[in-house]
């Protein structure tokens, strides 16, 4: 019994890290139709450049935290701008889309990975991050809980729920909303749906900047972490439906319990393969993800 609530702590836990990736995805995607390759550079971003100024400079946590939030969102802002619209008026720019973020998620990485080995002192690509929870690990009953581990949840249930009211209650929400529904009508009743493109990347990227930064005492930062983190995000998100806000946070949980669970009882090397299987039948149960809905096409 004990092996099996400690999965489901740690499955939460981790699923909270791939809720916070995929709730970036699902803004981007639901305002602007791309799939942005480079969001999980910028949880990477978030960990490099959060444990950074925090340690290395010595800057207070809130300081530090916001300048990677500033940072984050400015990249992901840029990454549309260049990335995207830049190549919008070439034929076929879904697929350019999808190369050109990639091509930034490549540099990004580069430019991270030898930031990083320059001094010499970090040669594998890893800044340790040191715990920013000042509560130690204690016992409940025979539970060994962390709460550095423990505190993410609570971040990514209420940057969720922040986002939510954001899309409900302000005006740069709704329009994000309307460009989800339909873009085209949005631009119709007056909406520049160019710079709320921006918006959308920007609001992304400091999504997974935060997340990145919540996460890097788990995670620790490492310059490997994109791609990886990318995929795992694309993963909740689906799973809970894209574009919808509270869709990664269930999507992430699931993934992450399967996660705990496979390498808890069967085995670790086979924790993609049967993510994807998991996916797959979502999908083929519920092709929307769990809430998203079914759209009749007149």
């Amino acid at each position: 019994m004990y092996k099996f609530l400690d999965t489901v702590i740690r499955g939460v836990q981790v699923g909270s890290v791939y809720a916070l990736v995929g709730l970036g995805i699902n803004i981007i995607f639901g305002a602007t139709g791309v799939f942005n390759f480079a969001q999980g550079d910028m949880v990477m971003i978030g960990a490099v450049l959060g444990v950074t100024l925090w340690t290395a400079t010595g800057l207070a946590f809130p300081v530090a935290l916001l300048l990677v939030i500033c940072v984050t969102a400015a990249i992901g802002a840029a990454t549309e701008l260049v990335a995207v619209r830049g190549t919008a008026r070439f034929k076929q720019s879904t697929v350019l889309w999808v190369i050109s973020t990639l091509g930034v998620s490549i540099i990004i990485q580069a430019v991270a990975a030898y930031r990083v080995q320059e001094s010499g002192e970090h040669p594998n690509g890893t800044i340790p991050f040191p715990p920013y929870v000042p509560w130690k690990t204690f016992r409940l009953g025979e539970l060994l809980i962390t709460p550095q581990r423990a505190i993410l949840f609570p971040i990514a249930l209420v940057l969720t729920l922040i986002v939510s009211l954001f899309f409900r209650r302000t005006l740069w929400g709704r329009a994000l909303s309307a460009m989800s529904f339909d873009r085209e009508a949005a631009a119709m009743r007056g909406i520049p749906v160019g710079w709320m493109a921006v918006v959308a990347f920007g609001l992304g990227g400091a999504i997974a900047g935060v997340g990145g930064f919540a996460a890097g005492p788990i995670t620790q930062a490492s310059v490997n972490l994109g791609f990886t983190i990318t995929l795992q995000g694309f993963i909740a998100a689906t799973i809970g439906g894209i574009p919808k806000i509270w869709g990664p946070l269930i999507g992430g949980v699931i993934l992450g319990l399967v996660v705990q669970f496979t390498t808890a009882y069967w085995d670790a090397a086979y924790v993609n393969v049967v993510s994807l299987f998991v996916l797959l039948g979502v999908l083929l149960i519920k092709p929307q993800g769990i809430l998203g809905r079914a759209q009749r096409t007149l």
